[in-house]
């Protein structure tokens, strides 16, 4: 009987499972651990790879545009660019055409100050075509009514029917809380994919203007949102029974004119809730008012947080005695909620976090 030996390496791994390996890699630690063992292996990085782009340092930058880019043969495998430097934007898609990028399913920018760049405003206009883009994120410095870029991009988001067709994360941050609250032009008739969005500053009005155009959305973030609500403004959703069925995540806060009777208007509108995370003013610090507009409008919810503090000193702040008793009834208690309070010098309330998370 003759034996036969099989000898094999990992270079003789197939095209797929190379593929699947190269899936837990970004595409500089590719190249860098990868490239140039031999020309299978080179040719599956530069043709078939789907390759994610994190560009954090110089280096990154420098490695990204000098070595990796010049060797991918196949531009559509470019999935995700994220920039963590402002240069590097307008020098990146200055040098290698964005219609290059055509498959392009994520990408994130940083802006020191403020996006207006003429480079921003037309990456914004051919974005908003690319029929494979799913995700945004933009950090900004600052935000100032000026800045075009900015309103081009709600403008494209709200407004033109045909732009960003696939997108449903928009992830849009700012560095700074001085600046004057968004302003979201919207629609009645545009219909936008968005399932994650997450924005700095907006009025309460504006707010529940925007909504009729998320239906699809899952979970919404917003750092600020200031309850000045203009009843004159005709909003759709205030004389109908609208609702956003899909959404099952809400993080917001709220100013110290927010009311009660503003709390109940939005979760109307959000029946099916889960998790629930608010910050606000300790004049909403009312254990029983929160438990009759949870009992009747948010039978879904399994986790909950909300944290109080004062915003405006002229009102007066409750003790934390005046808090506990105002969470202890059976509604609380069956919910094990959790109750915990930072005080200053004079053991006056900083803030007091309420919170519960059911299982069931």
């Amino acid at each position: 009987m003759s034996n036969t030996f099989l000898r094999s390496t990992i270079e003789d791994l197939s095209v797929e499972l190379w593929c699947e390996i190269f899936e837990f890699f970004d595409a500089s630690e590719l190249y860098h651990t990868f490239d140039n063992i031999n020309s299978k292996i080179t040719s599956i990085l530069s043709e078939i790879t789907p390759l994610y782009f994190n560009i954090i340092t110089i280096r990154d930058y420098n490695f990204t545009s000098n070595v990796i880019l010049p060797k991918v043969m196949n531009r559509t495998n470019i999935k995700s660019i994220k920039f963590d430097r402002e240069f590097q934007i307008e020098e990146f898609f200055t040098r290698w055409s964005f219609n290059t990028f055509n498959q392009l399913h994520c990408l994130s920018l940083f802006f020191f100050g403020e996006m207006g760049c003429d480079c921003s405003y037309m990456l914004l206009e051919q974005l908003s075509h690319l029929t494979s883009f799913d995700s945004l994120h933009i950090r900004v410095g600052y935000i100032y009514d000026h800045d075009r870029s900015l309103k081009r991009l709600f403008q494209l988001l709200f407004i033109e029917n045909d732009a960003f067709p696939t997108l449903k994360q928009l992830v849009f941050k700012c560095n700074k809380d001085w600046f004057p609250y968004l302003q979201i032009p919207t629609t009645t008739m545009k219909r936008t994919k968005l399932e994650l969005l997450t924005l700095p500053y907006l009025n309460l009005t504006n707010f529940l203007q925007m909504l009729p155009c998320i239906p699809y959305i899952r979970s919404i973030k917003v750092n600020g949102l200031y309850s000045n609500l203009d009843r004159t403004i005709p909003i759709p959703i205030l004389s109908s029974n609208f609702i956003l069925q899909h959404c099952v995540y809400l993080d917001l806060s709220f100013d110290y004119h927010t009311t009660f009777d503003d709390v109940k208007l939005l979760l109307q509108i959000f029946p099916k809730l889960n998790r629930m995370k608010l910050l606000c003013d300790y004049i909403l610090s009312n254990g029983d008012q929160w438990e009759t507009l949870l009992t009747e409008y948010c039978c879904h919810l399994r986790n909950f947080q909300i944290n109080f503090h004062l915003q405006y000193h002229f009102f007066d702040r409750p003790t934390s005695i005046e808090i506990e008793n105002s969470f202890s009834t059976i509604f609380w208690l069956n919910r094990n909620v959790e109750i915990k309070h930072d005080h200053n010098h004079n053991q006056q309330l900083l803030s007091s976090i309420v919170r519960f998370k059911k299982y069931e």
